[in-house]
This record gives structure tokens, sequence and C-alpha cells, in this order.
């Protein structure tokens, strides 16, 4: 068994717990949001001992300079000391410019922040030193505001104060942009299948609109799937992007419709549509993003359908309030 030294008291580290899982045992309010290492919101400093390889996969080079590491991805093998560490510090100040329902359970932020990023990729929002949150970006560079596509969850620590007390012009700390799940071909011929649930639709739709930014002339196919009709939203702007685009279709998918062709919706499995429709992607670029169980599923139906894996990307949603 090993132990943690934190802020001079000492817990032990009971088997098969990460540090973040020992602290919050403890009562020690970490930040945490993913719990997988990719939203980095539980990063710690270590000033003593080793830590596991796993806790700094996806880190940088400044982020290992400063001895940080992922606290959800530690299952330390020997005794270590650790200090909090507050990334706002190095987070950039953003400025509330609207905020809009999207639907009865998606609330589009919009953010007036100078963060360099790629259309697809996802960042950190602070509500304070405690509560965090990881979204995916939902503009492109060109836009001239930063947007975000937020579930509003009953309770939910930042979405439900995102929605009733954020007003424009409030302050708010977001951290750089990370992630791998953007516009990247050599080819612009290529065809692309995009799929996803929930706001999955937030990444997928500004990597369509920043492929066809950058001149993508291969087709373009947005397929969003649901339990029902009423879990797909933004629908006119998806419309209006195949009205522009002869290369671009956006199709909405759910397995119970409320009422017959509600909202341009079909009635179908995303699983299975996609297994009928695109039995050979061999060709194609394949972005996936969405709940872990859909992304994992999705991505092994993928594979059997021939996408090379160099050409699958994605960006997993965990459940997060």
């Amino acid at each position: 068994m090993s132990n943690i030294i934190y802020n001079n008291s000492s817990f032990d580290v009971t088997e098969g717990n990460s540090v973040l899982d020992t602290l919050l045992k403890a009562g020690i309010p970490v930040p945490f949001s993913c719990r997988s290492g990719v939203c980095q919101s539980c990063l710690m400093t270590l000033e003593a001992g080793e830590v596991p390889t796993q806790a700094l996969e996806g880190l940088n080079g400044e982020q290992l300079a400063q001895q940080l590491f992922l606290s959800c991805c530690c299952y330390p093998q020997q005794d270590l000391s650790v200090r909090h560490y507050d990334p706002r510090a190095n987070g950039v100040t953003a400025q509330v410019v609207s905020k809009r329902l999207l639907s009865q359970s998606v609330l589009e932020l919009t953010l007036d922040a100078a963060i360099a990023y790629q259309a697809g990729q996802h960042t950190n929002l602070w509500r304070n030193e405690k509560i965090t949150r990881c979204y995916s970006i939902a503009s492109i560079p060109s836009d001239p505001h930063l947007r975000f596509h937020i579930t509003l969850q009953p309770n939910g620590q930042f979405s439900q104060w995102a929605w009733q007390s954020l007003q424009p012009g409030d302050p708010l700390t977001l951290q750089e942009a990370r992630g791998e799940c953007y516009y990247q071909t050599d080819n612009p011929s290529q065809p692309l299948l995009l799929a996803g649930t929930g706001t999955g639709l937030a990444p997928l739709q500004a990597i369509t609109r920043a492929a066809l930014e950058a001149g993508h002339r291969g087709e373009i196919t947005l397929i969003m799937g649901g339990r029902n009709d009423t879990d797909l939203y933004f629908n006119e702007p998806l419309l209006q992007l195949e009205r522009e685009h002869d290369n671009v279709r956006c199709i909405q998918l759910a397995q119970r419709l409320s009422s017959p062709n509600a909202n341009n919706v079909r009635q179908a499995d995303i699983y299975q549509y996609v297994k009928e429709h695109f039995s050979d992607l061999n060709s194609h670029v394949v972005y996936l993003c969405g709940a872990d169980t859909f992304v994992r599923k999705m991505r092994k139906q993928c594979f059997f359908a021939g996408v090379k894996p160099r050409n699958v990307y994605s960006d997993t949603f965990l459940p997060a309030n």
C-alpha cells in the first residue's frame, strides 16, 4: 500500500484507487470532470516520488517540466508527495457574449476569447477553483466568437449555473484547446464520415464547416443518432449546410419518433444505418463523437468495415454535471 502526502496530511491509497479517488474519498475537493485523462481538469503537481507513465500521457513538454500529472490516471506504486495545481493561473479570461437554448436540454454558450484552436478540439471552462467542465468547441476559428453546446444536466454544478446565472459581460476562465479530433487530411477528395450522439454534434458540425472552408471536395456525411427525435437538435443549420454544399449530407436518426417525419428525423438505429450504408470504409476518414459506449462500439464497427486505424479520430464524452 502506498501513501500520499497532500497539504501536510497523509492518506493511504487502497488497491485499485487512483490519487484522485483517494483524495476525493478523504473529502479533498480536487477538480475533475472526465476521470479518463482527457480533460486534464484533475492535474496536480508532483513534489516527491515517481508517478506511473499513464499519469503523464497526453501532457505537453511545458506541463511535464512543471512536474504535473493526471491524478485520475495515477495509481501509485510508491509514496508520493503532491500539491494542488490551479490551471486558471495559466488560463485565458473570456467574456460571456450570449447564451440561448438550442433545445430543452442543450444550451449554446458564446464567449469572446483569444485562444488558438482547431475546429473540433475541446477546452476546460471553469466556474471556480473547484468546479470545471470539459466541452468541445462548436465554432470554427474564422467565426467571430467561441461557441459551446452544453447539455443541461439536472442539478448540474456547471451547466445549470451557466444557464441560470451567467450573464453577458461576465468573465469566465478557460484553458488552451486540446485534442486530435479535428479536420486533417492531405486529400481533399477523400470521403468523410462523421457520426455521433448528443452534443457530439458540436465538434462534428464544426469539423464539417472547417473541412468545407478548407476546400474539401469529397463527400461529407454527418450522421447523428438518438433514442428519440427530441434528443436531436440544430436541425435548421444542418439543413442549411446541405442546401449550400452539394457534397454534404446531414442525417438525423432516432429509434423512436414522436410523430411521423418529426423535424426531418428518420426512424432508424444509427449502428444499423451505418452498417447498411457504409459497408466499405477503406477510403474514408471517420470522426466519432459522443458517449463512451457509442464511440467504442462504432469504432469497432468501422474497423470491421475496413477503415484504416490512422483514419479514425474520436472524442469521448463522459457524464458530468
